[in-house]
C-alpha cells in the first residue's frame, strides 16, 4: 500500500507539473501574439499581412463549410468562375473546423490569433511531453527544452504569417510513434496476436500523419526526411538493434500509409489530380545564408531587424537565426552527450539538414562562396523542388531543444555541485537573447460599411459575384478583394485572390489573370484620368462581367483617384452609380 500511495503521489505531482508547464507556455504564447490579441478584428501582422489574409480566408471558409456542409477543400468563392484548389493552398482544415465557432462568433481575425497562439504553445507543450514521457527528463529540464522548441527564433519567424509551419505539435507524436515501430515483437509461437501491436501502431501513425496532412503537408515531408536520415545514421551504428525490427516496422508503415490515405484521399486528389490541380508552384526558393546561423533573428530580444534582413529573404523565413552563444552551447551539449548513440545520431541529423538548407549555391552574406551545395543532388526531384530550402533548418530546432533538456538533466544529477547550477545558467544565458519580443502588429484600414454592414446585399444576391475596386495596384487588387470578402463572411464570390491557381498550361500561378475591366480601372487609378470608353473596351467589359457572372461592381470612395475610377466604370457600364456605405456601386442586370 505504501508503494502504491507513493506512486500515486508521484503521478499527481507529475500531472501538476505538466499542468503548470502547459499554462505557463500558453501564457507565453499569448504574450508573443499580444499585438494581434489587442484588437484581432482590426490588427494584422506588420511583417506579413498578406499571408495572414490568406489564412483568415481559409479559416472563414472552414466555418462556412461547416455551417453550409460545403466542400472544405475546393471553393468557387475565390477566383470565380473557376474553383480555388484550397487543398493545394494550405486549407488548414484540421485547425479551421474546430475554430469555426470562434470564427463565426468573433471573426476570422480572432481565429487567426488563436491559431498562431496555439501553434506556439502547442508545439512547446508537445515537445515538453515527449521529453518528460518518452525521453524521461525531469520537469524543469523538459520545460527548458520544450519552451525552446516552441519559441525558437525559427518557429516564431514562421508564426509571422505561416502558422501552419509553426504548428508542429503533431511532430513529437510522429517521432515517438515512428521510433516505436517494430518494438516488442511477440514470440513466433503466438500466431494469433503476432501482428496486432504492429497493426495498431500503424493505425496510430497513419491517423497522426493524416491529421498532419490536414494541417500542413510540408511539415510531414520534412519530418519524414529527418526520421529517414536519423534512422539511417542510427542503423549504421547499431545494425543488430535495428535490423530485427525492420520487418514488423514495414507492416506498421504499410498500415500507416493505408490509414493516412483513407483519411486524406479526397483532399489529396483535389490537390494533385482534381480539375484545379497544378503541377508547379511559383515559389522563390529561399536558402539559408551561412552568416545567418550566428546572427540573431530580427524578432529576438538581442536581434536587429536591419541586420537580420541583410542575411534573410524576409522576416518570416529566419529559421537559421540562432546566435553564436546558442550554437556554441548546442555543440558543447552534443560533445558532452556524444557517447549516447541516439543523441549522436540526432546531432548528425541536424548537421545534415543545416548543410542542406544552404541550398544549391551556398552564400555568405548574399555572396556565393563558390562551393556547390548538396541540395543540388535532389533539387529537381518531385516534391523536393517545391521545398523552401531554408525551412530545412527547422529540423535542427527540436534537436537543439533535446540537447538542452538532456544536458540540463545530466547536469542536475552530476556529482559535482558546481555543474548542477553552472550548466543550467549557461543554457539560460545562451537562450535568453533568442527569446521573442513579440510578433509586431499594426492597424489595418477599415473595410467600407457597404461591405461590413451587409448593405452589399442590395446589389448582389448571397453567393453571387461582386467585383470590388479600391487599391488596384498590380498584386494588391486580389488581396483587397479577398479582404473585403472575409469581412462579408465569404457570403459572395470574388473573381480573384491571393492564392495559387491553375494556369492554362496546368502550372501554378498567383491569383487569376487580370481582365480588360480590371486593367481599365487600374489605369484610371494610376493616371488619375478616366480610361476612355470606346466600343471595343465596352464590349470587353461586358464580356468580363458575363465571364465572372457579376451581379455588382463596387468602387471605394476613399481610394486614390476614386473619381477617375468611378467615371471609368460608369463609362464602361453605361450607367451612373448608386452611392452608399462609403462606395459607389453598379448593380449588373
Amino acid at each position: 500500500m505504501r508503494l502504491k500511495s507513493t506512486d500515486s503521489r508521484k503521478t499527481s505531482a507529475d500531472l501538476r507539473a505538466d499542468l503548470v508547464a502547459a499554462v505557463v507556455l500558453l501564457a507565453a504564447a499569448v504574450v508573443v501574439v499580444r499585438g494581434l490579441w489587442a484588437a484581432p478584428a482590426t490588427r494584422v501582422l506588420a511583417g506579413n499581412a498578406h499571408d495572414q489574409l490568406l489564412f483568415e480566408w481559409m479559416l472563414q471558409h472552414a466555418a462556412v463549410a461547416v455551417t453550409g456542409f460545403d466542400d472544405p477543400f475546393r471553393s468557387p468563392l475565390m477566383g470565380t468562375p473557376t474553383a480555388a484548389n484550397l487543398a493545394g493552398n494550405t486549407s488548414v482544415v484540421l485547425i479551421g473546423v474546430p475554430l469555426a465557432p470562434v470564427t463565426l462568433l468573433f471573426g476570422a481575425g480572432a481565429s487567426f490569433a488563436a491559431f498562431v497562439t496555439l501553434a506556439l504553445a502547442g508545439t512547446a507543450v508537445a515537445w515538453y511531453l515527449l521529453l518528460r514521457r518518452v525521453i524521461g527528463v525531469g520537469p524543469v529540464a523538459a520545460f527548458a527544452g520544450g519552451a525552446f522548441c516552441g519559441f525558437a527564433p525559427g518557429i516564431v519567424s514562421q508564426a509571422n504569417g505561416h502558422p501552419h509551419i509553426a504548428a508542429q505539435f503533431l511532430v513529437p507524436l510522429l517521432v515517438a510513434l515512428t521510433l516505436s515501430l517494430g518494438r516488442g515483437s511477440p514470440e513466433p509461437h503466438d500466431q494469433r496476436s503476432r501482428w496486432r501491436p504492429h497493426v495498431l501502431r500503424g493505425v496510430a501513425l497513419g491517423l497522426t500523419a493524416g491529421a498532419q496532412i490536414l494541417l500542413g503537408e510540408e511539415t510531414l515531408f520534412l519530418t519524414a526526411l529527418a526520421l529517414g536520415v536519423f534512422l539511417t545514421i542510427y542503423l549504421v551504428q547499431r545494425p543488430r538493434e535495428v535490423l530485427p525490427r525492420i520487418r514488423p516496422a514495414a507492416v506498421s508503415i504499410a498500415v500507416a500509409a493505408g490509414t493516412a490515405l483513407l483519411l486524406t484521399a479526397y483532399p489529396l486528389w483535389v490537390q494533385f489530380a482534381g480539375p484545379d490541380a497544378y503541377h508547379a508552384i511559383p515559389n522563390t526558393i529561399y536558402a539559408a545564408d551561412l552568416a545567418s546561423f550566428h546572427t540573431y533573428a530580427g524578432g529576438s530580444l538581442a536581434g536587429d531587424p536591419a541586420t537580420a534582413a541583410r542575411v534573410s529573404a524576409n522576416p518570416s523565413e529566419q529559421a537559421a537565426f540562432l546566435g553564436l552563444p546558442l550554437l556554441l552551447v548546442a555543440v558543447a551539449a552534443a560533445a558532452w552527450l556524444w557517447r549516447v548513440v541516439w543523441i549522436r545520431s540526432a546531432a548528425l541529423t541536424a548537421v545534415v539538414f543545416c548543410v542542406a538548407a544552404l541550398g544549391v549555391n551556398p552564400a555568405w552574406r548574399g555572396t556565393p562562396i563558390g562551393v556547390p551545395g548538396p541540395w543540388r543532388l535532389v533539387d529537381e526531384w518531385p516534391l523536393f523542388r517545391d521545398v523552401i530550402v531554408v525551412r530545412l533548418v527547422l529540423v535542427a530546432i527540436p534537436v537543439i531543444g533535446v540537447l538542452l533538456a538532456v544536458s540540463w538533466q545530466r547536469a542536475a544529477t552530476s556529482p559535482i555541485p558546481a555543474v548542477r547550477w553552472l550548466w543550467p545558467a549557461v543554457v539560460i544565458l545562451a537562450v535568453l537573447p533568442t527569446l521573442p519580443r513579440g510578433l509586431p502588429a499594426a492597424d489595418t484600414p477599415p473595410v467600407p460599411a457597404f461591405i461590413s454592414s451587409g448593405q452589399w446585399r442590395d446589389c448582389a444576391r448571397p453567393g453571387g459575384t461582386l467585383i470590388a475596386y479600391a487599391d488596384t495596384r498590380r498584386g494588391v487588387l486580389p488581396r483587397q478583394q479577398m479582404r473585403w470578402q472575409v469581412a462579408a463572411g465569404l457570403a459572395y464570390a470574388s473573381p480573384n485572390g491571393y492564392y495559387i491557381s491553375r494556369a492554362d498550361d496546368g502550372s501554378g500561378r498567383w491569383g487569376r489573370p487580370l481582365r480588360p475591366l480590371d486593367l481599365a480601372v487600374m489605369k484610371a487609378q494610376e493616371t488619375g484620368t478616366p480610361t476612355a470608353a470606346d466600343e471595343r473596351l465596352r464590349a470587353a467589359a461586358r464580356a468580363d462581367l458575363g465571364y465572372w457572372r457579376a451581379q455588382c461592381v463596387v468602387v471605394q470612395q476613399q481610394s486614390k483617384h476614386a473619381a477617375a475610377m468611378r467615371e471609368t466604370v460608369a463609362g464602361l457600364l453605361g450607367t451612373p452609380p448608386q452611392e452608399g456605405g462609403g462606395v459607389w456601386y453598379w448593380p449588373v442586370r
